[in-house]
């Protein structure tokens, strides 16, 4: 009989780096604690991100492209009930799916990353695979070309996640930025690579300040709504405790974040998060990566 497995994948949020990683600058993610969990069973999978996994498996490992056809993913935890948060759902689902089909610890990544970029691909736009990257890896990593780096979280800052209220659909934005070619986007994507090679070298306040102001002036040149109102208002609000406040991936909605030293009151923040229109999460930087293990 086969062995009953779960495989399971953290989230992930994309910090720094938005759209300018697509052109291989660096981007600053972080794995969140909130986890796909994948199972094998015996229904065939519809996802096309878990059929991507099979179908990537099928030359080299006919076994694993079998058993991934039958794996199904709960990623529940990955939402608000219905509504997206844009943690990365697609890419934890496709990571847990890929390590669920017994596919080797040191194949994982490239497995999944090319299924998920398959995926993708079909709805036009293939991705970095900096999402995959975290869900793999885990804790907070420079992601630059497919390179992995591993940072430490400054335990002197604090990162508060929240949600805009407004679900964004990442490849439709992606699509209509990268359409928009000008001086103006690409100097702003300039701004947003350097921000994030700043980032790297510190996480601090200052660095996410910068690398916010460079997601602004890629809004302005592309006339996209990157940057909802309410992430504009939890900046200014939190400005006189020291901290600043920003979008993630690819904006335009889902989780924006918030980062203070970590001296503040962390009741007060969420407070003044509240009171702009934002609604904190309960969500903290996850240590770990993808893991297997046999079911109960």
């Amino acid at each position: 009989m086969l062995q009953a497995m779960i495989a399971t994948a953290p989230g992930k949020l994309i910090l720094t780096g938005e759209y300018a990683v697509l052109d291989g600058a660096p981007a600053i993610v972080v794995a969140i604690d909130r986890r796909a969990i994948a199972r094998r069973g015996t229904a065939l999978a519809t996802s096309p991100f878990l059929l991507a996994v099979a179908d990537e498996l099928a030359a080299s490992d006919p076994a694993a492209a079998e058993l991934a056809r039958h794996v199904t993913v709960d990623t529940s935890a990955l939402y608000d009930g219905e509504c997206k948060l844009g943690l990365g759902s697609s890419a934890a689902a496709t990571v847990a799916a890929t390590a669920c089909a017994g596919v080797a610890p040191d194949r994982i990544y490239p497995i999944a990353l090319a299924a998920h970029a398959r995926a993708q691909g079909l709805r036009g736009a293939r991705g970095s695979g900096a999402d995959v990257a975290a869900a793999v890896h885990g804790g907070t990593i420079a992601f630059e070309a497919g390179a992995v780096r591993r940072l430490r979280w400054p335990a002197e800052l604090l990162l508060v996640p929240f949600f805009t209220g407004v679900a964004a659909d990442t490849a439709t934005l992606v699509a209509r930025v990268m359409a928009v070619r000008s001086a103006d986007v690409t100097a702003a994507l300039a701004a947003i690579a350097e921000a994030s090679q700043a980032a790297e070298a510190a996480l601090d306040v200052q660095a996410f300040a910068r690398a916010g102001a460079a997601i602004d002036q890629l809004a302005r040149a592309t006339r996209i709504d990157l940057v909802p109102a309410c992430v504009v208002a939890a900046r200014h609000a939190l400005a006189r405790l020291g901290g600043t406040a920003k979008t993630t991936g690819a904006g335009g909605g889902d989780v924006g974040v918030a980062v203070l030293p970590a001296t503040v009151d962390a009741t007060e923040v969420g407070r003044l998060l509240i009171e702009v229109g934002c609604q904190p999460l309960r969500l903290c930087v996850e240590a770990a990566g993808v893991d297997t293990r046999p079911a109960p």
